[in-house]
């Protein structure tokens, strides 16, 4: 979710609080209540901790900024709590199976343990881990059972955001390379002398193993200098280039130069389609939230809400005789 709907419903949430001093049991370590079910504290920490353990700082975070952090991602745990709750009215809620194929799915990226190493590494507990998963799924389940099917797309309206945003469609000059690396500069060569042969750069990789072996296309106000340089005045399918790098040698062979062109609208149409079903998912977004956030009963701690002027600043040092004193006053009123 956007900034944006983190501060409209920062604006609307607000506005049942509960004070901190007198709790009962249950209440401890609950920073909210969305219709009566609890968000923590652990949870928003996990959160904050997710999203900060790469910020490199020298000094901690003030109160104040804390305060702000802390409230722009309860925001979030909010609107997910309010998914969730939709999500279990209309009896789709996040089941236990789904949970586990979305945690299997992202397992499968990570060999072996080293699933398990990266969470000890970056010291994220696993169940505070799959219960912001599960938030996660919920999102993502949400939007394609509820949201999506509400959204109907005329190509009248493709056709009007491709004209409003035509700029976006505008190709710039652009270069087709042969791109070729390997540690040894005679395989390079070779390589570049086999392609006029042998176009497939899948075959060309094969047969000459240990070589990198691709073609791209890149605009050409963005190629390194040297491949700019070295290729100024090149003709399409000449003999190429061999130019030293950081880890070897490169081979640059021009292939084609295309021109600054603006995409047809037959051709850009998916990107287009999927462009705008973004923003009108967050527009549909936006409008269901704010009725749930308005039929529901939300409590924030006032602990999240309240800044005081001197809150960052460090208590002042008292003198032993105002220390004494106030002791002594603490044990006459005790």
């Amino acid at each position: 979710m956007s900034a944006r709907r983190f501060a409209l419903l920062a604006l609307i949430l607000f506005v049942g609080l509960w004070g901190c001093s007198r709790r009962s049991p249950d209440e401890v370590g609950v920073i909210a209540r969305v219709n009566n079910r609890p968000i923590t504290l652990d949870l928003l920490e996990f959160q904050y901790d997710l999203q900060h353990f790469e910020a490199v700082s020298g000094s901690l975070p003030s109160v104040s900024s804390l305060r702000e952090a802390y409230g722009q991602i309860l925001g979030q745990l909010i609107a997910q709590e309010l998914v969730a709750q939709e999500l279990a009215k209309r009896g789709q809620e996040i089941s236990d199976e789904e949970l586990a194929k979305a945690e299997a799915e992202i397992r499968a990226d990570y060999p072996g343990d080293t699933f398990e190493k990266m969470l000890a590494d970056e010291y994220i507990d696993l169940k505070m881990w799959r219960k912001n998963l599960r938030y996660v799924c919920g999102i993502e389940k949400f939007q394609r059972l509820v949201l999506r099917p509400a959204i109907h797309l005329d190509y009248r309206e493709v056709e009007a955001y491709y004209q409003s945003h035509l700029a976006a469609f505008r190709l710039p000059e652009r270069v087709r390379l042969l791109v070729v690396r390997s540690a040894e500069r005679t395989q390079v060569e070779k390589v570049l002398a086999a392609y006029r042969q042998e176009k497939d750069t899948a075959v060309l990789a094969k047969n000459f193993p240990g070589a990198q072996v691709r073609e791209v296309t890149v605009a050409r106000d963005l190629l390194i200098p040297t491949w700019s340089d070295a290729l100024h005045g090149a003709d399409a399918d000449g003999r190429g280039v061999v130019l030293a790098s950081r880890v070897g040698f490169d081979g640059v062979l021009l292939l084609e130069r295309l021109p600054a062109q603006t995409v047809d609208i037959t051709k850009a149409y998916p990107q287009v389609e999927s462009a705008l079903l973004e923003e009108r998912l967050q527009q549909t977004f936006d409008g269901w939230l704010n009725k749930a956030v308005d039929g529901s009963v939300i409590r924030v701690s006032t602990r999240l809400l309240h800044k005081k002027a001197d809150e960052d600043l460090p208590p002042e040092p008292q003198s032993e005789d105002k220390e004494q004193q106030d002791v002594a006053s603490g044990n006459e009123t005790g």
